[in-house]
């Protein structure tokens, strides 16, 4: 397949993906097209007891090597309803406060809005405020808490950003929500089609992981069942080329220049995150320069986190990196990726796969 082929694949997975629903622990619309999209091209698909979609292509002897992308997007969730039908909530993930007011969501299946006070009774203090989350409400059209019960809408619904992909004409660049992983589901979906008809050296597990954005939580039960010899996880990162980041204080990432390896996430003080396994980023660079695919190396410090850092501490230690592409506008409704980096990962990861047998994993080699 070659590279606009593949791209215009990538765009139908991702028209499909951010148009389904599932906040983390809620995951069941994406895991369910997950599952069927790659029931065709793998030996067998299982979903776990946590809600991870699991999916193997075994090829005799060889290495283990995971691969997981989340199938969680972040949101809220009913904390109780008003007299009036109006909705209170809670976030779940990393929603941000001054991103939800005005926003189009859905509730268990129906539409509604983020309230927001009127434009005209704001005054100059209060147009310049962050309204905290507790202080916001959702109006999903109903007058009473019984009508909103009849809705099929309780305490404990999920809540997430509404929206279809936006595209540009003539452009590789698309924004949509949920970007944030349904691109690297797309990606690895993708992935394990292309890999169909190739023959594997050892065992390659591709896991649509669940709960990612509130703890890691899926990629940590999945790597500890499968206990594979390395993994890496597919995700994005902010990228640091619009008016308001900087390359050199934010992140030197940009859209269009290829994948990025990242070499370390949330790694400073209490926040659970991780130093990329040297002998993974090693193979993955020597993978990208060997195959002639741009890449980006970037480090995630305080800036959030990726599966690789549950997955690399279970058992007796994984070791693990991330391969992921720039993305605007993060946990926005209106993230925005370049199907062109997507499509190299895509590479970059297929050509990883293919040279399994020759990944060294050992930590100091030359002591062998």
């Amino acid at each position: 397949m070659d590279e606009h082929g593949r791209i215009d694949c990538l765009r139908q997975l991702l028209r499909d993906l951010t148009a389904l629903h599932g906040v983390s622990g809620f995951e069941q619309e994406v895991a369910r097209y997950f599952r069927k999209a790659v029931a065709g091209s793998v030996d067998e698909v299982t979903v776990d007891r946590l809600g991870n979609v699991i999916a193997v292509r075994r090829g005799g002897p060889g290495p283990t090597l995971m691969l997981a992308a989340h199938l969680d997007e972040i949101g809220m969730i009913v904390k109780a309803v008003e007299p009036a039908g109006f909705l209170r909530f809670d976030k779940l993930g990393g929603a941000i406060d001054a991103f939800l007011p005005g926003q189009r969501v859905r509730v268990a299946g129906h539409p509604g809005v983020v309230g927001c006070r009127p434009g005209h009774f704001l005054g100059p203090e209060e147009q310049r405020r962050v309204v905290p989350h507790d202080d916001l409400y959702v109006d999903v059209g109903a007058t009473s808490a019984e009508e909103v019960a009849r809705m099929g809408i309780r305490v404990g619904s999920s809540i997430t950003y509404e929206g279809s992909l936006l595209e540009f004409p003539g452009s590789t660049r698309v924004v949509g929500k949920a970007m944030d992983d349904r691109w690297g589901c797309a990606a690895l979906i993708q992935l394990l089609r292309e890999l169909a008809d190739r023959p594997v050296r050892g065992t390659l597990y591709g896991v649509g992981t669940v709960m990612e954005e509130v703890g890691l939580r899926g990629a940590q039960v999945a790597a500890f069942r499968l206990s594979p010899d390395y993994a890496v996880a597919i995700d994005g990162l902010s990228a640091g080329d619009t008016p308001d980041t900087s390359f050199s204080h934010d992140v030197p990432i940009a859209m269009g220049r290829g994948p990025v390896i990242v070499v370390a996430a949330s790694s400073a003080g209490n926040v659970r995150g991780g130093i990329a396994h040297p002998a993974v980023v090693r193979d993955l660079i020597a993978t990208a320069e060997r195959e002639r695919i741009p890449y980006q190396l970037a480090t995630h410090i305080l800036r959030g986190s990726t599966d690789a850092a549950a997955i690399h501490l279970v058992r007796e230690g994984i070791p693990s990196a991330t391969v992921g592409v720039p993305r605007r506008y993060s946990y926005s409704p209106v993230e925005m990726v370049d199907l062109l980096d997507v499509e190299r990962a895509v590479r970059l990861l297929r050509a990883f796969v293919g040279a399994m047998s020759e990944h060294d994993l050992r930590f100091l080699p030359e002591d062998a």
